[in-house]
């Protein structure tokens, strides 16, 4: 329950911080959705830094399982 309640307090703080400025009423569609995305500094951080915890992960699960099949 400790954990849980710590979860949703950091939770309920930091959900602000992730948002940032600007108008989003041009955002109707696949296209005007990728193009933000890739078109903002800011997503383009989110991004790349969610691809580098992906590496990350996959390479320790792949370590981990290679050091148990020894």
């Amino acid at each position: 329950m400790k954990h849980l309640s710590l979860a949703a307090a950091v939770t309920a703080v930091s959900t602000p911080v992730f948002a940032h400025p600007g108008d989003h009423h041009e955002i109707s569609g696949v296209t005007e959705t990728v193009g933000h995305f890739l078109g903002t500094p800011f997503h383009l951080a989110l991004l790349f830094g969610a691809a580098v915890v992906g590496f990350l992960c996959v390479r320790a699960v792949r370590s981990a399982r290679n050091k148990n099949s020894q």
